[in-house]
């Protein structure tokens, strides 16, 4: 059956252009051109470590489109926002699967008890521990600091970095992602929304991941409202 040539669901549409304003953010930071055509995101030059060459933003794209647009490089990545394609033609195998997730803005900003430990990274030395622990060194950059619309979070214990996560507002949405938590921790997805909502107050909030942290996240009010697959080669 073809695919549909539009998002249904609002919630879904944001969490696709909410992930899509990051790349560009980022590709931005990093002095990456980029293109927009057709449904179909692509970087005209190598990404970002750790990012798609080629994101699809809409559910008409062929597998033919992606494939053309990746043809001249060895290794890429391709992220298909709606898991629906198959690219294992173009040599490409599947990387992960994951969940498109969407968070009704809510009226309580109280903080949980412990929250208050929770603070924005606002130097490059914090910020360089802060991805040494998420394995993102290289890849967030100190210029990410200066953006009022990015917030990077860090929650302390004992004087160190034990969780953390990006919060960037996105045309109404606040995009959560990066999340993490040190070995011998776990992430609080409620207090972390707490804080989120303390900065960026009155907002629904969108992203996305998998397995246990997408069970937890769905606790903490997200819902699940798409499916994504990552393919890299």
């Amino acid at each position: 059956m073809k695919p549909p040539h539009e998002v249904s669901d609002p919630r879904l549409r944001m969490a696709v252009d909410a992930n899509l304003g990051w790349y560009g953010d980022l590709c931005a930071l990093h002095g990456v051109a980029s293109s927009l055509e057709d449904g179909l995101w692509w970087s005209r030059t190598p990404p970002p470590p750790l990012h798609s060459d080629a994101v699809v933003i809409e559910p008409g794209v062929t597998a033919r489109q992606v494939l053309d647009r990746v043809a001249d490089r060895s290794r890429c990545g391709v992220k298909d926002s709606f898991a629906t394609l198959d690219l294992t033609s173009g040599g490409l195998q599947v990387l992960f699967d994951a969940s498109w997730m969407h968070r009704e803005a809510s009226p309580d900003r109280s903080l949980p008890s412990g929250s208050s430990t929770w603070s924005r990274v606002t130097t490059a030395e914090e910020l360089e521990t802060w991805t040494s622990l998420h394995d993102t060194t290289g890849v967030l950059l100190p210029g990410l600091l200066a953006w009022a619309h990015i917030a990077v979070l860090a929650k302390h214990a004992d004087g160190e970095i034990i969780a953390g996560g990006v919060a960037r507002l996105a045309g109404g949405v606040i995009d959560v992602s990066n999340t993490f938590a040190v070995a011998g921790h776990h992430l609080d997805w409620p207090e972390l929304v707490a804080v989120v909502a303390g900065r960026f107050p009155g907002r629904a909030m969108v992203g996305y991941t998998r397995g246990e942290e997408l069970d937890d996240a769905v606790e903490a009010g997200f819902t699940v409202v798409g499916d994504l697959r990552v393919w890299v080669r």
